[in-house]
């Protein structure tokens, strides 16, 4: 294995890197595996799975270099062992890219399998990636393609999975032309597909467009206080805080048309609402000043097996203050509000001196609002399309992220964050109002499409008029089925090619 199947591995990881914000290059994605599948040629099943993992090193390495940041800034790691932490984890989720490769590998000399079955795999890849050890669904390639909206709008059918699955069938399809099969077998069907999720978007489009002018109104505000989060905890910096919501709220309330709800990101009440009488109360009484019902985190106390444990929730409150119902989050961060497998991983606590003792909740209703059904995603449930998905169903037809970015500073993660849960409403066609401590805050409607944004690191408040369709998508009523028909049809291309390289051995 010489240095230029190395490079084309590493390229692969960088274009593939490349289309995510920033800088958002989403061409480059279709073509991003093009290096990794002819530097395979020749290759053994062992050098297949190396240049796979070299590739999902580059990738994944260079798409989190954030968690440096945020695990040596707040956690006062040293940067060596940061850096260490940021390859362990790409160690681990370069596996998905190196399983690919070796798939890749065995079906060379199967064009069919090489150019169709490939996307699938890649898919099924994905979604164990979201799901084994507590999931983490970060840097699907379908977002890649959040700029392009016309194709994106098939999200409500396959999620952000059937995306992901075109964006490889645009490769595979790069590769057979390569290797001269272009007409005959890819192209067409690539044209085919691509087409038609276009046709489809655009009449999606105009569907949901047209059942938005239909629907009722609702004016909501978003509150960005832009809370240092060095500060933000510190009990001298309370009345700061508080200070700061309640002027930004107040102007909010004062827009034409006055908003129907003001809304305030994730732990915006810094103390434990309900417990710290004092500022509790005080609290209530800016929302009865307002005159305003407000959602709003916060952490809290709750009782598990008699030992008091934290919580992450979110309240809603009406115009005098009285408690309408709460939310508590229910997939925590890793290290950051516990810490998994503790036995084993003792020593992590003296790495993450930030890691809570947070405890999840298990009710995904929506909170509810006269008639309205607000479905809470706090910080990064919003990656989960299941989470949303499940509180769809349960009667949400609003969809509300509250989230604190202010541990990723000034890189690319605010960015990433806001479009990975852009594909949130479009799936399920449920308008996203999203209320990001230092931003980006916004309100996405069923089409994907802001009415307006607070950028990063501001404070400031914006209101909007949201409308929910009404819609029962195909993905919120069926989920992944999309994901396991590319598993089965996977697992049926891999006993293909073995049967069929046991039939050519023992001719």
């Amino acid at each position: 294995m010489g240095m230029k199947s190395l490079f084309l591995s590493v390229l692969s990881g960088l274009l593939l890197t490349l289309g995510f914000p920033k800088p958002e290059l989403f061409y480059l994605s279709w073509v991003a595996l093009v290096p990794l599948l002819l530097a395979l040629e020749g290759k053994s099943g062992k050098e297949a799975f190396l240049l796979g993992y070299v590739c999902g090193m580059a990738h994944y390495a260079s798409t989190l270099y954030w968690i440096q940041y945020v695990v040596q800034h707040f956690g006062g790691i040293p940067l060596p062992v940061a850096v260490l932490l940021v390859a362990l984890l790409s160690g681990y989720l370069a596996l998905y890219p190196a399983c690919f490769a070796v798939a890749a590998h065995r079906w060379q000399g199967h064009p069919l399998l090489e150019i169709f079955g490939l996307p699938g795999v890649w898919v099924a890849l994905e979604w164990v990636r979201g799901a084994l050890l507590t999931g983490f669904p970060w840097a699907n390639l379908g977002y890649t393609q959040t700029p392009w909206s016309l194709l994106i709008q098939a999200a409500d059918v396959t999620g952000v999975f059937g995306l992901s699955w075109l964006v490889v069938l645009g490769s595979t399809t790069v590769l057979s032309c390569l290797k001269g099969r272009c007409v005959r077998w890819s192209l067409p069907v690539f044209v085919l597909c691509l087409s038609g999720t276009l046709v489809y978007g655009g009449w999606r489009l105009d569907t949901v467009k047209a059942l938005e002018k239909t629907a009722d109104s609702w004016t909501v505000a978003v509150i960005q206080g832009n809370i240092d989060q060095a500060r933000k905890w510190d009990p001298a910096f309370q009345q700061e805080t508080l200070r700061r919501y309640r002027e930004l709220s107040m102007a909010a309330a004062a827009r034409s048309p006055r908003p129907d709800l003001i809304v305030w990101p994730e732990t915006a009440a810094p103390f434990f609402y309900g417990v710290e009488d004092d500022l509790t109360e005080q609290l209530n009484g800016m929302v009865r000043e307002l005159g305003v019902p407000l959602l709003f985190g916060s952490p809290a106390i709750t009782l598990l097996d008699g030992e008091p444990r934290f919580q992450n929730r979110a309240y809603l409150v009406d115009a005098r203050a009285n408690i309408l119902g709460w939310y508590a989050k229910q997939h925590l961060v890793p290290f950051g509000e516990y810490v998994p497998l503790q036995k084993l991983l003792f020593f992590v606590h003296r790495l993450v001196q930030a890691a809570g003792d947070f405890v999840p909740g298990h009710d995904s209703q929506p909170l509810r609002w006269e008639d309205r059904g607000l479905g809470v995603l706090i910080c990064y449930e919003g990656i989960f399309p299941s989470l949303a998905r499940r509180t769809v169903l349960a009667g949400a037809a609003y969809l509300v992220n509250i989230t604190n970015d202010a541990w990723y500073g000034r890189t690319s993660a605010p960015y990433q964050h806001l479009e990975i849960e852009r594909w949130r409403a479009i799936e399920l066609r449920a308008p996203m109002i999203r209320a990001a401590n230092t931003g980006i805050s916004t309100v996405i409607d069923a089409a994907g499409e802001s009415c307006g944004r607070i950028e990063l690191d501001l404070q400031g408040e914006m209101v909007c008029t949201a409308r929910s369709p009404g819609l029962l998508t195909i993905y919120a009523r069926w989920g992944d089925f999309f994901v396991w028909f590319c598993m089965a049809a996977s697992m049926g291309c891999m006993v293909y090619s073995t049967l069929k390289r046991r039939s050519a051995k023992s001719t």
